[in-house]
């Protein structure tokens, strides 16, 4: 749990209950069409270094195809913020960003997820729109459950050594929630 969220517990601000599986948090009319949620890539095995594997920089490398031939051409990213224990969600997205020309959006902490279900929700230019989420595998279930994905379509917990699991969520307006578990290539 980060700083902010004991704060936030600490001082009777905890985060609302989670909404029931299959029901969108974005309200009609707000928020994006379509999310894939995806872990960071491949850690290195030593708990200090901050940084991707050698097959994870493999990894963060095939999503430059893997996304937009699986998925089409998303048109924003957003990664769980860099400490100093990880950059990997961050590393993960580089190679896709910088062959898309997008920015990568980590200034969200993995454990405030409500923080990033509000900016998704509020901010205009998220609106209908197609959109990558890297996160950290702990923080991965609590995410895509307030995303509103029915229970089995994702891992719960999230294996740490699954690297290629990828969640394809969609919001079709309705409420509703739409989840399909892929498998990338290894």
């Amino acid at each position: 749990m980060g700083f902010f969220q004991w704060l936030k517990r600490l001082f009777g601000w905890a985060p609302k209950a989670p909404l029931p599986y299959r029901l969108s948090p974005f309200p009609a009319g707000t928020g994006p069409a379509r999310l894939v949620i995806l872990r960071h890539a491949e850690k290195t095995g030593d708990k200090r270094d901050p940084n991707l594997s050698p097959p994870g920089v493999r990894r963060a490398g095939q999503l430059v195809d893997y996304i937009p031939a699986t998925f089409g051409q998303p048109q924003f990213l957003f990664a769980a913020k860099t400490s100093k224990r990880s950059r990997r969600p961050v590393l993960t997205l580089e190679p896709l960003a910088a062959a898309l020309k997008l920015e990568i959006r980590a200034k969200i902490d993995d454990d405030d997820v409500d923080d990033l279900i509000a900016v998704l929700r509020d901010k205009e230019r998220y609106r209908g729109k197609f959109g990558v989420i890297c996160w950290r595998h702990s923080e991965l279930p609590g995410l895509i459950q307030a995303l509103g994905a029915e229970r089995g379509t994702f891992p719960d917990p999230w294996d740490e050594n699954d690297y290629t699991t990828t969640l394809d969520l969609t919001f079709p307006g309705n409420g509703e929630v739409r989840a399909a578990r892929l498998r990338m290539p290894d």
